[in-house]
């Protein structure tokens, strides 16, 4: 028997290898297992994806050893593996290195050290590449690939082996990996083992363990965590024949469906897509349910009947945060049948979680979008929850849709998938429109609550009066003193007195409130007003942010930061002034109108620190918090009976974002703002503050009319000819030469131009792009809108070929992005 393998290791050149399954391996190898294979003078990671008698008529290398006892992915994940190559255009061994966690590639090479240090005299008549060598040994072993960049490859490897014949340097196996995985073992005492006889007392502490376990054993994982240095002993005890070690049985435990009342939307939604799940087929629903209005109960009630069916379930939300969220609620349900997967783990945390879903302990698996990867066997049941969230698309990386791809998973496992979210993407909402998806419809909020009632506020009429009180009083003496801090003198946080009143009278009744600023930091940047300069990133064509936390610039999109100066860098004056706000200054500026308030703020920069966002979110529950200050991450579905006033400070920062969904982001991002608010007993109230408050999409979110804002906005993507009407892709142009990246991303718009129709496919571009230059990086592109999916796919095929052996040559990299969602 011979196996075709996909090579997931660090190679060069190889995509997938096909080998002889030896007589040991024989019917223990089945497509989806992760296996060891030689390759060349190592051992690499594979995965397993045909199995036949006659796949290659050449000389094969046999397969070394399986590495689970069980297929790491089923038919469906394999086919899933293939559409995510096709789809989004890369290889399918670069598919499964980006998806499989850098624990599970193992991989044998060699490493070479220092065994006889050359004395003053020899290294006197070295090289350049030998000393390069050498002083690169000399600060700890490295592999041939590392060593490879102190000159030309033919002669680094020809002065390592001569080092090597020298004694000069020695060759090690430099393993990298988890070889095999023990967390879905477990021990148990073998049937009529004499063990009166051991006296070791670590053996017989390890026996007592088992012991206690009984019949069912235990799992070896938890017996590492009682017992230290037990591989050896559980090692030496199953080769005196004392105890077995086997894979843990599947749980069989499936849950049950608590008992609660339905409201007559839920039921009709439940009882639309439970055949679904009973007939074992596909179907894709489009649940569109007004905020507060009992989605997560749907999903819980789903989930219940696809693990009475047999069958598993994955439920995918926008954000981790959010996942701890519905974790919690779904554990409350069905225990420790549910897992919970995401890029924040570990990789080793991560790849347990993989195979506790292998070993069938975990049966619901909840994570963001890297969670459609986790090898979940018979799936019965998807569910996209939030699905409009433009979290769910990679930007790094291959660029695929994680939603795109639940419904591709769907089709491959013959299941159900529920598409949920108060504000459908217009892309789903299209293909429920075209009959593609099933539209299910959730008008009200569970118990009958009412809406919050949102208030827009002109922020225009508050500017314009309050330069008119300001021009009614007497000037004012200006601080006195040459210098000035960074930042001293900032300009205020824009305010209106209906929401400090609203916060305020909110405040004494009680309540809690949520306020959403979706931008970091204390000061959007530092400008001297002397010379007018603004300190911006040297990585990036960004300005830097100040932070008052450690007063420190940074950047936000390379990481770059620095203590922030007293005097301005251009001009050496003392006028550095901070511009704009952030969430730091809006909480502290709250801090300040509300001493008494217990203020909170949840960002990326709070929310860093391991924990400290579940904190948050359990004392905002418990009624510790009083008002939350956050960006996006605060707006993601969260359920806080307690949140009865919530606020936007700046509405048109994601209007005026140059994409053209712009329009269609405001809109969500202020209903699911205002969907915070009144989930309790008491009414809700949502305040927006905007300088566009005609504009189509505020007014809508005002009236909390979907059908309204998106009847609008098809009307403008038909005539502009944008999805959901016509396919997009970009082609990112990257250099560290802005000239030679300019010349390359003109050559792939010549190239692709050559297909161009006026009504079939259209090529916008090259341009900058936005930010034209990230961590040092130069970056243009060329954007391609078509009516049909296969000619844009082989015209960029075409360029690609045309145009990328020179871009390589130039070390410019391209990168194609499918449906691309964000436009910087």
């Amino acid at each position: 028997m011979q196996a075709n393998i996909v090579i997931v290791g660090a190679t060069r050149g190889f995509e997938t290898l096909t080998y002889s399954i030896p007589p040991t391996l024989d019917g223990l190898i089945q497509p989806g297992h992760r296996v060891l294979a030689p390759l060349r003078s190592r051992k690499v990671t594979g995965v397993v994806t045909k199995v036949g008698e006659r796949l290659s008529t050449s000389e094969l290398k046999p397969i070394i050893e399986v590495l689970e006892p069980r297929p790491l992915f089923d038919r469906a994940h394999l086919q899933l593996m293939e559409f995510l190559a096709t789809y989004y255009m890369v290889s399918i061994a670069d598919a499964y290195r980006s998806v499989i966690p850098a624990v599970a590639r193992v991989e044998s090479r060699m490493a070479y050290s220092l065994a006889n240090s050359p004395d003053a005299l020899a290294r006197a008549a070295f090289t350049r590449v030998e000393r390069t060598i050498i002083e690169k040994i000399a600060k700890g072993a490295a592999t041939t690939r590392q060593l490879e960049k102190a000159g030309p490859p033919s002669e680094v490897r020809a002065t390592i082996a001569r080092f090597v014949a020298d004694g000069i340097l020695e060759r090690r196996n430099a393993t990298t990996g988890r070889h095999r995985e023990t967390a879905d073992l477990v021990a148990r005492l073998v049937t009529g083992a004499n063990v009166e006889n051991v006296r070791g007392p670590k053996q017989r502490e390890v026996l007592n363990a088992i012991s206690t376990a009984g019949a069912t054993g235990l799992r070896i994982e938890e017996l590492k965590t009682k017992i230290e240095g037990v591989s050896a002993t559980l090692k030496s005890l199953a080769s005196r024949g004392l105890i077995a070690i086997q894979a843990a049985p599947a749980t069989s435990n499936t849950g049950a469906a608590a008992e609660f009342d339905l409201t007559d939307e839920q039921q009709v939604a439940l009882d639309a897509i439970s055949p679904a799940i009973e007939h074992r087929r596909y179907e894709a629903f489009l649940l569109w349910g007004v905020t507060a209005s009992g989605k997560t109960e749907i999903y819980l009630n789903l989930a219940a009947r696809a693990l009475a069916a047999g069958r598993n379930v994955l439920i995918m939300v926008p954000e981790i945060a959010l996942a701890d969220e519905i974790v919690r609620s779904f554990r409350v349900r069905f225990g420790s049948l549910v897992g919970i997967a995401h890029s924040a783990q570990s990789v080793t945390e991560r790849w347990a979680s993989w195979m506790a879903a292998i070993g069938g302990q975990a049966r619901v698996m909840i994570g963001p979008r890297s969670a459609i990867f986790a090898p979940m066997h018979d799936i019965g049941l998807i569910v996209v929850d939030e699905e409009h969230d433009a979290s769910y698309k990679s930007e790094e990386g291959i660029y695929y849709h994680a939603r795109d791809l639940a419904v591709a998973l769907a089709g491959f496992s013959i299941c159900p998938i529920v598409l949920g979210s108060a504000t459908p993407s217009s892309e789903s909402y299209a293909n429920a429109r075209r009959g593609r998806y099933r539209l299910l419809r959730l008008l009200r909020r569970v118990n009958d609550r009412a809406m919050a009632s949102v208030e827009v506020v002109d922020m225009r009429r508050e500017v314009a009066e309050g330069r008119k009180l300001a021009a009614s009083k007497p000037n004012g003496a200006g601080p006195a003193g040459s210098k000035s801090n960074a930042a001293e003198v900032p300009d205020a946080v824009p305010l209106s007195n209906s929401l400090v009143a609203a916060l305020r009278e909110n405040l004494a009744s009680g309540g809690q409130s949520m306020v959403f600023l979706n931008r970091r930091g204390f000061h959007n940047f530092l400008q001297c007003h002397i010379c007018g300069n603004v300190i911006a990133c040297p990585n990036c064509s960004v300005s830097m942010t100040f932070h008052m936390r450690d007063r420190s610039l940074r950047c936000h999109y390379c990481g770059n930061h620095t203590a922030a100066p007293d005097t301005c860098p251009e001009c050496k004056g003392y006028g550095l002034k901070g511009q704009g706000f952030g969430t730091e200054r809006l909480t502290q500026t709250l801090a300040e109108l509300m001493p008494g308030a217990r203020i909170e703020r949840m960002d990326s920069d709070t929310s860093s620190v391991r924990g400290a966002r579940s904190r948050m979110l359990a004392e905002l529950r418990a009624g510790e918090i009083d008002i939350l200050v956050g960006t996006q991450m605060i707006t993601k579905g969260f359920d806080f009976p307690g949140v009865t006033l919530a606020a936007v400070v700046n509405a048109d920062m994601a209007l005026n974002m140059p994409d053209f969904r712009s329009a269609e982001r405001t809109f969500q991002l202020l209903t699911q703002v205002a969907g915070r608010a009144g989930r309790g007993e008491r009414p809700g109230r949502v305040i927006i503050q905007t300088y566009a408050p005609n504009h189509y999409s505020v007014r809508a979110a005002r009236d909390q009319d979907y059908a309204r804002f998106m009847r609008r906005e098809l009307e403008l993507r038909r005539d502009l000819m944008y999805p959901p009407f016509a396919r997009l892709a970009m082609v990112r142009v990257e250099g560290a030469e802005p000239q030679i990246v300019r010349r390359a991303a003109e050559a792939v718009a010549k190239s692709l131009a050559k297909d161009t129709t006026p009504e079939g496919m259209r090529v916008l571009g090259p341009a900058p792009a936005p930010i034209e230059r990230i961590k040092q990086r130069y970056r243009w592109q060329v954007m391609i809108k078509s009516r049909e999916l296969k000619p844009m796919r082989a015209a960029i095929s075409a360029m690609r070929a045309e145009v990328g052996p020179s871009a390589e040559r130039d070390d410019i990299f391209l990168a194609i992005d499918i449906d691309p969602v964000r436009m910087l």
